[in-house]
Protein backbone atom coordinates (compact mmCIF):
# COMPACT_ATOMS: atom_id res chain seq x y z
CA UNK A 1 0.00 0.00 0.00
CA UNK A 2 1.11 3.57 -0.70
CA UNK A 3 1.13 5.04 2.82
CA UNK A 4 2.35 8.51 1.86
CA UNK A 5 -0.45 8.85 -0.71
CA UNK A 6 -3.11 8.02 1.88
CA UNK A 7 -1.98 10.65 4.37
CA UNK A 8 -1.79 13.29 1.64
CA UNK A 9 -5.41 12.80 0.48
CA UNK A 10 -6.89 15.26 3.00
CA UNK A 11 -10.48 16.13 2.13
CA UNK A 12 -11.20 14.24 -1.09
CA UNK A 13 -13.65 16.39 -3.02
CA UNK A 14 -16.12 14.73 -5.42
CA UNK A 15 -17.29 16.36 -8.66
CA UNK A 16 -19.70 14.84 -11.23
CA UNK A 17 -18.35 14.38 -14.75
CA UNK A 18 -21.35 16.13 -16.25
CA UNK A 19 -20.17 19.42 -14.71
CA UNK A 20 -20.09 22.14 -17.36
CA UNK A 21 -16.69 23.36 -16.10
CA UNK A 22 -15.15 19.89 -15.80
CA UNK A 23 -12.14 20.68 -17.99
CA UNK A 24 -11.21 23.72 -15.87
CA UNK A 25 -11.79 21.87 -12.57
CA UNK A 26 -9.77 18.85 -13.73
CA UNK A 27 -6.96 21.24 -14.61
CA UNK A 28 -6.96 23.63 -11.65
CA UNK A 29 -8.87 21.83 -8.91
CA UNK A 30 -11.04 23.45 -6.27
CA UNK A 31 -8.57 23.83 -3.44
CA UNK A 32 -8.48 20.27 -2.11
CA UNK A 33 -5.48 17.95 -1.93
CA UNK A 34 -7.33 15.30 -3.92
CA UNK A 35 -10.42 15.07 -6.14
CA UNK A 36 -12.64 12.32 -7.53
CA UNK A 37 -14.41 12.84 -10.84
CA UNK A 38 -17.56 10.75 -10.69
CA UNK A 39 -19.53 8.89 -13.35
CA UNK A 40 -21.50 6.82 -10.84
CA UNK A 41 -24.05 7.96 -8.23
CA UNK A 42 -23.62 11.65 -9.08
CA UNK A 43 -24.65 11.03 -12.70
CA UNK A 44 -28.06 9.84 -13.95
CA UNK A 45 -28.11 6.94 -16.41
CA UNK A 46 -29.41 9.19 -19.18
CA UNK A 47 -26.47 11.57 -18.58
CA UNK A 48 -23.76 8.90 -18.65
CA UNK A 49 -22.86 9.18 -22.33
CA UNK A 50 -22.52 12.97 -22.12
CA UNK A 51 -20.52 12.67 -18.89
CA UNK A 52 -18.06 10.21 -20.40
CA UNK A 53 -17.63 12.41 -23.46
CA UNK A 54 -17.03 15.41 -21.23
CA UNK A 55 -14.45 13.44 -19.25
CA UNK A 56 -12.69 12.14 -22.36
CA UNK A 57 -12.34 15.62 -23.82
CA UNK A 58 -11.13 17.06 -20.51
CA UNK A 59 -8.46 14.37 -20.06
CA UNK A 60 -7.20 14.81 -23.60
CA UNK A 61 -6.65 18.53 -22.98
CA UNK A 62 -5.22 18.17 -19.46
CA UNK A 63 -1.90 19.95 -18.87
CA UNK A 64 -0.02 18.20 -16.04
CA UNK A 65 2.83 20.72 -15.80
CA UNK A 66 1.07 22.62 -13.00
CA UNK A 67 -0.52 19.69 -11.18
CA UNK A 68 -0.84 20.28 -7.43
CA UNK A 69 -3.52 17.80 -6.44
CA UNK A 70 -4.31 14.13 -6.98
CA UNK A 71 -6.95 13.23 -9.57
CA UNK A 72 -9.05 10.07 -9.42
CA UNK A 73 -11.95 8.89 -11.55
CA UNK A 74 -14.90 6.93 -10.21
CA UNK A 75 -16.24 4.78 -13.07
CA UNK A 76 -19.81 3.57 -12.94
CA UNK A 77 -18.84 -0.12 -13.01
CA UNK A 78 -16.08 -2.37 -14.41
CA UNK A 79 -17.43 -2.02 -17.97
CA UNK A 80 -17.21 1.78 -17.80
CA UNK A 81 -13.75 1.48 -16.22
CA UNK A 82 -12.60 -0.49 -19.27
CA UNK A 83 -13.89 2.26 -21.57
CA UNK A 84 -12.21 5.03 -19.57
CA UNK A 85 -8.89 3.15 -19.58
CA UNK A 86 -8.95 3.36 -23.39
CA UNK A 87 -9.07 7.18 -23.43
CA UNK A 88 -6.10 8.98 -24.90
CA UNK A 89 -4.17 10.68 -22.09
CA UNK A 90 -5.63 8.51 -19.33
CA UNK A 91 -2.10 8.01 -17.97
CA UNK A 92 -2.30 11.62 -16.72
CA UNK A 93 -4.82 10.52 -14.08
CA UNK A 94 -3.49 9.30 -10.73
CA UNK A 95 -5.98 6.50 -10.23
CA UNK A 96 -9.49 5.20 -9.75
CA UNK A 97 -12.15 4.82 -7.10
CA UNK A 98 -13.81 1.41 -7.54
CA UNK A 99 -17.46 1.82 -6.49
CA UNK A 100 -19.42 -0.87 -4.67
CA UNK A 101 -16.44 -3.19 -4.60
CA UNK A 102 -17.54 -6.60 -3.30
CA UNK A 103 -17.35 -10.32 -3.95
CA UNK A 104 -19.66 -10.10 -6.97
CA UNK A 105 -17.54 -7.70 -9.02
CA UNK A 106 -14.00 -8.14 -7.62
CA UNK A 107 -12.88 -10.52 -10.39
CA UNK A 108 -14.22 -8.22 -13.09
CA UNK A 109 -12.45 -5.19 -11.64
CA UNK A 110 -9.17 -7.09 -11.39
CA UNK A 111 -9.43 -8.43 -14.94
CA UNK A 112 -10.06 -4.95 -16.37
CA UNK A 113 -7.17 -3.42 -14.44
CA UNK A 114 -4.79 -6.16 -15.59
CA UNK A 115 -5.20 -4.91 -19.16
CA UNK A 116 -3.89 -1.45 -18.24
CA UNK A 117 -0.28 -0.59 -19.02
CA UNK A 118 -0.08 1.76 -16.00
CA UNK A 119 -0.29 0.74 -12.36
CA UNK A 120 -2.92 3.25 -11.29
CA UNK A 121 -3.50 4.04 -7.63
CA UNK A 122 -6.76 2.54 -6.39
CA UNK A 123 -9.41 3.25 -3.77
CA UNK A 124 -12.04 0.48 -3.66
CA UNK A 125 -15.24 1.67 -1.97
CA UNK A 126 -16.97 -0.59 0.55
CA UNK A 127 -20.65 0.29 0.21
CA UNK A 128 -22.65 -2.79 -0.80
CA UNK A 129 -24.69 -5.31 1.17
CA UNK A 130 -21.64 -7.61 1.49
CA UNK A 131 -20.15 -5.02 3.84
CA UNK A 132 -23.08 -5.53 6.23
CA UNK A 133 -22.03 -9.14 6.80
CA UNK A 134 -18.93 -9.26 9.01
CA UNK A 135 -18.28 -12.88 8.03
CA UNK A 136 -17.75 -11.81 4.40
CA UNK A 137 -15.13 -9.17 5.19
CA UNK A 138 -12.19 -11.64 5.30
CA UNK A 139 -13.22 -12.86 1.83
CA UNK A 140 -13.35 -9.29 0.53
CA UNK A 141 -9.90 -8.74 2.05
CA UNK A 142 -8.58 -11.84 0.28
CA UNK A 143 -10.00 -10.59 -3.03
CA UNK A 144 -7.90 -7.43 -2.70
CA UNK A 145 -4.54 -9.20 -2.40
CA UNK A 146 -3.61 -8.89 -6.09
CA UNK A 147 -4.38 -5.16 -6.02
CA UNK A 148 -2.89 -4.37 -2.61
CA UNK A 149 0.30 -2.77 -3.94
CA UNK A 150 -1.78 -0.18 -5.80
CA UNK A 151 -4.37 0.49 -3.10
CA UNK A 152 -4.10 3.82 -1.27
CA UNK A 153 -7.04 3.14 1.00
CA UNK A 154 -10.51 1.68 1.18
CA UNK A 155 -13.27 4.26 1.12
CA UNK A 156 -16.38 3.77 3.26
CA UNK A 157 -19.51 4.64 1.28
CA UNK A 158 -21.73 6.00 4.03
CA UNK A 159 -24.72 7.10 1.97
CA UNK A 160 -24.94 3.84 0.02
CA UNK A 161 -24.88 1.93 3.31
CA UNK A 162 -27.59 4.21 4.70
CA UNK A 163 -29.63 3.48 1.57
CA UNK A 164 -29.41 -0.28 2.13
CA UNK A 165 -30.83 0.30 5.62
CA UNK A 166 -33.55 2.62 4.31
CA UNK A 167 -32.42 5.53 6.47
CA UNK A 168 -30.45 8.75 6.10
CA UNK A 169 -28.37 10.97 8.34
CA UNK A 170 -30.47 13.40 10.37
CA UNK A 171 -29.50 16.99 11.32
CA UNK A 172 -26.94 17.40 14.14
CA UNK A 173 -26.10 13.68 13.94
CA UNK A 174 -22.61 12.30 13.40
CA UNK A 175 -22.25 9.02 11.57
CA UNK A 176 -21.13 7.51 14.87
CA UNK A 177 -24.62 8.17 16.25
CA UNK A 178 -26.18 5.93 13.60
CA UNK A 179 -26.22 2.17 12.92
CA UNK A 180 -23.20 2.66 10.65
CA UNK A 181 -20.95 3.01 13.69
CA UNK A 182 -20.84 -0.77 14.15
CA UNK A 183 -20.15 -1.27 10.43
CA UNK A 184 -17.25 1.20 10.54
CA UNK A 185 -15.85 -0.61 13.57
CA UNK A 186 -16.11 -3.96 11.78
CA UNK A 187 -14.31 -2.55 8.72
CA UNK A 188 -11.46 -1.14 10.81
CA UNK A 189 -11.02 -4.44 12.64
CA UNK A 190 -11.21 -6.48 9.41
CA UNK A 191 -8.80 -4.37 7.35
CA UNK A 192 -6.49 -2.10 9.39
CA UNK A 193 -4.47 -4.89 11.08
CA UNK A 194 -3.76 -6.30 7.60
CA UNK A 195 -2.25 -3.09 6.23
CA UNK A 196 -5.27 -1.37 4.69
CA UNK A 197 -6.04 2.25 5.53
CA UNK A 198 -9.63 3.48 5.42
CA UNK A 199 -11.13 6.86 4.58
CA UNK A 200 -14.03 8.33 6.57
CA UNK A 201 -17.50 8.65 4.98
CA UNK A 202 -18.96 11.87 3.65
CA UNK A 203 -20.64 14.41 5.94
CA UNK A 204 -23.59 15.56 3.84
CA UNK A 205 -24.86 18.49 5.92
CA UNK A 206 -23.34 21.47 4.13
CA UNK A 207 -23.76 24.20 6.74
CA UNK A 208 -23.36 22.43 10.10
CA UNK A 209 -19.68 22.92 10.94
CA UNK A 210 -20.19 22.11 14.64
CA UNK A 211 -21.44 18.59 13.94
CA UNK A 212 -18.79 18.15 11.24
CA UNK A 213 -16.15 18.98 13.85
CA UNK A 214 -17.63 16.44 16.28
CA UNK A 215 -17.57 13.83 13.52
CA UNK A 216 -13.98 14.64 12.61
CA UNK A 217 -12.98 14.16 16.24
CA UNK A 218 -14.47 10.69 16.10
CA UNK A 219 -12.86 10.02 12.69
CA UNK A 220 -9.35 10.60 14.04
CA UNK A 221 -10.17 8.68 17.23
CA UNK A 222 -10.91 5.75 14.92
CA UNK A 223 -7.70 6.42 12.97
CA UNK A 224 -9.45 7.65 9.82
CA UNK A 225 -7.09 10.33 8.48
CA UNK A 226 -8.86 11.06 5.19
CA UNK A 227 -12.46 12.11 4.53
CA UNK A 228 -14.82 12.57 1.60
CA UNK A 229 -15.99 16.14 0.93
CA UNK A 230 -18.96 17.12 -1.23
CA UNK A 231 -18.49 20.90 -1.35
CA UNK A 232 -15.44 23.19 -1.49
CA UNK A 233 -16.64 24.90 1.72
CA UNK A 234 -16.03 21.63 3.58
CA UNK A 235 -12.48 21.21 2.29
CA UNK A 236 -10.84 24.01 4.27
CA UNK A 237 -12.61 22.95 7.46
CA UNK A 238 -11.66 19.26 7.12
CA UNK A 239 -8.06 19.86 6.12
CA UNK A 240 -7.58 22.48 8.85
CA UNK A 241 -8.83 19.94 11.36
CA UNK A 242 -6.35 17.30 10.18
CA UNK A 243 -3.56 19.88 10.24
CA UNK A 244 -4.41 20.95 13.79
CA UNK A 245 -4.75 17.36 14.97
CA UNK A 246 -1.31 16.41 13.67
CA UNK A 247 0.24 19.62 14.99
CA UNK A 248 -1.21 19.05 18.46
CA UNK A 249 -0.01 15.44 18.59
CA UNK A 250 3.28 15.49 16.68
CA UNK A 251 5.50 16.12 19.73
CA UNK A 252 3.93 13.22 21.59
CA UNK A 253 4.34 11.01 18.51
CA UNK A 254 7.99 11.98 18.07
CA UNK A 255 8.70 11.22 21.73
CA UNK A 256 7.35 7.69 21.22
CA UNK A 257 9.60 7.21 18.18
CA UNK A 258 12.80 8.60 19.71
CA UNK A 259 15.54 6.01 20.26
CA UNK A 260 16.29 7.44 23.71
CA UNK A 261 12.70 7.27 24.96
CA UNK A 262 12.07 5.00 27.95
CA UNK A 263 9.76 2.05 27.47
CA UNK A 264 7.05 3.77 29.50
CA UNK A 265 6.60 7.49 30.18
CA UNK A 266 3.82 10.03 30.67
CA UNK A 267 2.82 13.03 28.61
CA UNK A 268 0.08 15.40 29.73
CA UNK A 269 -1.14 12.85 32.24
CA UNK A 270 -1.33 9.93 29.80
CA UNK A 271 0.86 6.86 30.04
CA UNK A 272 2.73 6.23 26.79
CA UNK A 273 4.33 2.90 25.90
CA UNK A 274 6.79 2.70 23.03
CA UNK A 275 5.82 -0.90 22.24
CA UNK A 276 2.07 -0.14 22.19
CA UNK A 277 1.88 3.37 20.71
CA UNK A 278 4.51 3.21 17.96
CA UNK A 279 2.04 2.50 15.11
CA UNK A 280 -0.16 5.42 16.17
CA UNK A 281 2.94 7.62 16.36
CA UNK A 282 4.13 6.68 12.87
CA UNK A 283 0.71 7.29 11.35
CA UNK A 284 0.41 10.65 13.14
CA UNK A 285 3.84 11.67 11.88
CA UNK A 286 2.90 10.72 8.31
CA UNK A 287 -0.19 12.90 8.59
CA UNK A 288 1.80 15.83 10.00
CA UNK A 289 4.38 15.57 7.21
CA UNK A 290 1.66 15.69 4.54
CA UNK A 291 0.47 19.10 5.80
CA UNK A 292 3.87 20.78 6.10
Amino acid sequence: MNTSSYFSLGATLYTPCNHRNLRMILQKGLGSKSMVFCTEDAVLERELSHSLGNLRYSILNLDMSRSKFKRFIRPRNPKVLAEILSYEGIEKIDGFVLPKYDLRNSDEYRNVLKRSTKNFELMPTLESIDVMNATKLPNIRDSLKELKGNIICLRIGGNDLFNILGIKRMPCQTIYETPLRSIIENLIIAFRPYGYELSAPVFDMLHDKDTLTRELNMDVNYGLFGKTAIHPDQVKHIESFFRDYSSNNIKQAEMVLEDISPAVFQVNGQMMEVSCHSNWARRTKHLANSFR
